[in-house]
């Protein structure tokens, strides 16, 4: 049921988990135009749907919990899951929605923040994310939340990519002559790679406006990636929020490269997320 204020009483409703009952009855879902396409994903209830002409997805916990968590994957929706079923298991709800560029572009970050809205008026989930973002989602990840700070409650960031071209030798010789560069050029409009090697809105650049709002980081990286050098990504983010005192932990394996991602048990993870979000 739902209180005074129109917001879900999940406590008092434990007993009937979605997978039980209608997840419309459940969630006293009014928007019967919507098309929601149920299926399972990893043993938990799945809708996908279409917003503004993209492919969401919302996974939903057996049982919410009562802070009505949600957590958004940026990029690669069913790559290394084993972080977003330990948070759908601790009842986060997940969602995901098709990004027009895996290299962040504004009008991707716009459509976020309306999709956290949309379920927060649809489903009754927090009005902020915790972002999950592994390689370019990490590119994803910061870019949203520099533009929308109000709307992020946590960034997991794993092996972040954190500028156009902070990759290994290999990579960057792909990207200035493989599909990488013409795909960031298209994305953007670049006419030159000067013009896109000196844009100055890359997360990197936009990295203090996280740390003005404090929004709490868990870092996840190899020593070894030589896909996003730490040296040139994640050592940058971990050093300008120790020298800045923003709220971080960071778990640095020293044998791992780029993959896998995700820490083999991410109970500290979930824990450090309890601790700090916002």
């Amino acid at each position: 049921m739902k209180d005074a204020g129109g917001v879900i009483d999940y406590a008092e409703r434990q007993s009937n988990p979605p997978t039980l009952i209608s997840f419309k009855k459940y969630y006293h879902i009014k928007r019967t135009a919507m098309n929601y396409q149920e299926s399972t994903w990893n043993g938990f209830r799945r809708l996908d749907f279409e917003l503004e002409g993209y492919n969401a997805i919302l996974v939903l916990p057996n049982e919410p919990n009562a802070a009505r968590r949600l957590a958004m994957k940026m990029e690669y929706f069913d790559a290394f899951p084993a972080t977003e079923i330990a948070m759908l298991k601790a009842g986060y709800h997940l969602a995901h929605i098709k990004n027009r560029s895996r290299f962040a572009t504004d009008d991707d970050s716009d459509r976020k923040s309306r999709l956290i809205d949309f379920l927060a008026d649809e489903f009754g989930t927090a009005r902020k994310a915790v972002t999950v973002g592994m390689s370019a989602g990490g590119f994803q990840s910061i870019a949203f939340a520099a533009r929308y700070p109000e709307k992020v409650s946590f960034l997991y960031l794993d092996a972040p990519l954190i500028s156009f071209f902070s990759v290994g030798n290999k990579l960057f010789d792909s990207m200035v002559m493989g599909k990488r560069w013409p795909e960031i050029r298209d994305a953007y409009g670049f006419k030159t790679f000067a013009e896109a090697y000196c844009y100055p809105d890359q997360p990197v650049n936009r990295l203090p406006i996280l740390v003005k709002h404090r929004l709490p980081v868990g870092l996840v990286y190899g020593v070894l990636d030589d896909a996003a050098p730490p040296a040139f990504n994640a050592e940058i983010i971990r050093e300008l929020y120790e020298a800045e005192g923003a709220p971080i932990k960071t778990w640095a394996r020293q044998l791992y490269g780029h993959h896998p991602h995700g820490l083999e048990d991410p109970t500290p993870l979930l824990d450090y997320i309890e601790e700090v979000a916002l």
